[in-house]
């Protein structure tokens, strides 16, 4: 690692920036690569005096935003088809991938913002927001609030920790997976939520509609007696 950040402090900043770029737009866009370790990196390098924060961060958050984008444009145009000959090929309810899409275009806005800054979901995230033809304002200010919190974050880090980045590398790589396993609980507890307050609205609903119909039969049997 010395050798490397010796070859980059020698390395014009202008081609930093374009590799920060680079890399961000194909993490953004499918390829799995795990951008932390080099916003952390580069956050470090600031901190020798050789980059600038403003342009780093500038480069990082145009990268993984523009990724963000490039992966709905491929979701949306021939992500659908293909998705639906995977449910055909598994059996899948077409009904139920209806129910998803409808779902991400009124609530997916958090899970492209959240997805922003966690790894392993980041690469794929943004294909079921094409898929499912998400508002495309919606999806890109959720892209961009979660790119510009996260890399701002990593980046601010390695600046602060210098040549002791590596010890944030490592904090990431032992907490990422319980915090995942965390997210993934708590999403399927919102779910087990809202579909028992749906289920409850919905039998309350039926029994007033009910009681209400058996009010206006007496109502009526009250008329026709008279």
């Amino acid at each position: 690692m010395q050798t490397v950040t010796h070859v980059l402090l020698h390395t014009s900043p202008l081609l930093i920036y374009l590799l920060v770029g680079c890399v961000l737009l194909l993490e953004s866009s499918g390829v799995p690569i795990l951008n932390s370790t080099l916003l952390l990196f580069v956050g470090a390098l600031v901190s020798f005096g050789h980059l600038n924060m403003v342009n780093l961060a500038l480069a990082a958050i145009s990268g993984s935003v523009a990724g963000a984008c490039l992966a709905y444009y491929i979701g949306g145009h021939g992500g659908q088809q293909l998705l639906l000959r995977l449910a055909l090929l598994f059996h899948v309810d077409a009904g139920k991938i209806t129910v998803v899409e409808r779902w991400f275009q009124h609530s997916g806005a958090w899970m492209i913002f959240f997805s922003r800054m966690l790894p392993y979901l980041r690469p794929f995230a943004c294909f079921p927001a094409g898929i499912a033809q998400m508002n495309f304002l919606r999806f890109f200010c959720s892209a961009f609030a979660g790119s510009f919190i996260w890399c701002l974050s990593m980046l601010a880090v390695g600046w602060n920790l210098g040549r002791r980045w590596e010890l944030a590398v490592a904090a990431i790589q032992q907490y990422t997976l319980p915090v995942l396993v965390l997210v993934v609980l708590l999403l399927l507890l919102y779910i087990f939520f809202m579909r028992q307050v749906k289920h409850y609205l919905q039998a309350r609903f039926q029994r007033s509609s009910a009681a209400d119909e058996c009010d206006l039969v007496a109502v009526r049997r009250g008329f026709s007696e008279d």
